[in-house]
């Protein structure tokens, strides 16, 4: 057996591609309900960005409050948001008390554009305050930077209706859009570099559970290149993220050269192909069923996760991880099941 690793040395030998002491365990958000359940004790974590997308929780009260969680689960990674702003119509709590809904795009011609597209400083001096802050009380964890690359940002700002039909009637508004998201996040890796983050976790969904949202060739050849570019910038390792069958957009997908991909959602990927396919070339992330944490008994959980670290874990290049997030509505018997599981299993 492996000497024990800390959390954020666990985290980039997997996305270097070498063998940890077990498989990491990371997630995107963990609700404070269920946090809460867990934990046994209250647990307060601001997981919403101010209207300019940066944290609203000072940099130390997100660290801690993260740190109280991973104590009690074994989870590895911490998070910090770094995302520009989105331009919609409205952001509001849905009914089931689950995160932030955005609602239809604002940005739908270029006198919107003009008019209503206008970004924040990426160095705002409270931000980086706030950066630092968070990074000061980190401790051992992997430190995680959470950004969009673009595609992701301009979705939700145009709009899914919006964005297609600019696609065949004004390009160009979707590529002026984009571009500016992404020199944005360009710019914001500047502090991300200076603060000395651990990783990037670029979140742009791409894909319905049917199939791409839009045309793979229109992605390969206006939106690659560009996030391409943002991807070389970047000094430490970056996972991207996309809900939904990304199958026929793999191969355009990984030319970003990310370490890693995320969720690899199980009702609609095949993570065992995937693996076999490019899991000598990126770290593999997630794919524990959301649904079954929520509808499925504990021995299913220990079950899934004792399968997917033997047969995805194996010569490393997998971090464990729910299909998307873990939730308030998820049962807690079953959250104890995965901690459990991956303390009994995950060792190499």
């Amino acid at each position: 057996m492996k000497s024990k690793m800390t959390s954020r040395e666990r985290v980039l030998t997997v996305l270097k591609g070498d063998i940890p002491d077990r498989v990491p365990w990371m997630e995107g958000i963990t609700g404070n309900g269920i946090a809460s359940a867990v934990c046994g004790v209250p647990i307060n974590v601001k997981w919403e960005v101010s209207p300019s997308g940066f944290p609203v929780q000072s940099g130390m009260e997100l660290a801690l409050e993260q740190i109280k969680v991973n104590k009690v689960f074994g989870k590895d990674n911490i998070q910090f948001s770094a995302f520009a702003p989105i331009y919609a119509k409205r952001m509001e709590k849905a009914d089931d008390g689950s995160n932030v809904l955005i609602g239809d795009g604002l940005i739908k011609s270029f006198d919107d554009y003009k008019n209503l597209f206008k970004l924040p400083d990426p160095k705002d001096r409270e931000f980086v305050a706030k950066a630092k802050e968070f990074i000061k009380y980190s401790d051992d964890y992997c430190a995680v930077a959470c950004v969009r690359l673009g595609i992701g940002a301009t979705l939700l700002s145009m709009g899914i209706e919006g964005f297609s039909y600019a696609m065949a009637d004004n390009p160009d508004l979707i590529q002026n859009v984009h571009d500016d998201y992404a020199k944005w996040t360009e710019d914001v890796l500047d502090v991300i570099h200076d603060c000395k983050f651990d990783c990037i976790w670029a979140f742009d969904d791409i894909a319905f559970n049917s199939g791409p949202i839009f045309s793979p060739a229109f992605y390969k050849d206006h939106i690659i290149p560009v996030e391409k570019k943002v991807i070389s910038q970047c000094r430490i390792p970056v996972i991207t993220h996309s809900d939904g069958n990304m199958t026929d957009l793999l191969d355009i997908w990984l030319e970003l050269g990310q370490d890693g991909i995320h969720p690899l959602q199980p009702d609609v990927m095949d993570i065992c192909l995937v693996k076999k396919k490019y899991g000598h070339n990126v770290t593999l992330t997630g794919n524990i069923f959301m649904d079954d944490l929520v509808h499925k008994s504990p021995e299913d959980i220990e079950e899934q996760v004792k399968t997917r670290i033997q047969e995805i874990g194996k010569g490393g290049r997998y971090i464990i991880s729910s299909s998307n997030s873990l939730t308030d509505d998820m049962k807690t018997e079953n959250i104890n099941a995965m901690i459990k599981a991956i303390k009994k299993y995950g060792a190499y």
